[in-house]
């Protein structure tokens, strides 16, 4: 059994993927936390309760 923590980290993971993948076909200027939220499946204050600001996911 997963312990919370490492859940916490498995999604982190795949949000991180999922951000890198929209960076690349949008670009950095092009890519507002709205795009990465949209692109991740969640809201935008999901991804800040695992990101403290953009610049963790560049």
């Amino acid at each position: 059994m997963k312990t919370t923590e490492q859940q916490h980290n498995e999604r982190k993971q795949e949000l991180m993927e999922k951000c890198f993948e929209c960076y690349a076909e949008n670009g950095l200027t092009g890519t507002g936390i709205k795009a990465l939220a949209e692109a991740c499946g969640c809201t935008k204050a999901n991804l800040y309760s695992y990101f403290k600001n953009l610049d963790e996911l560049i």
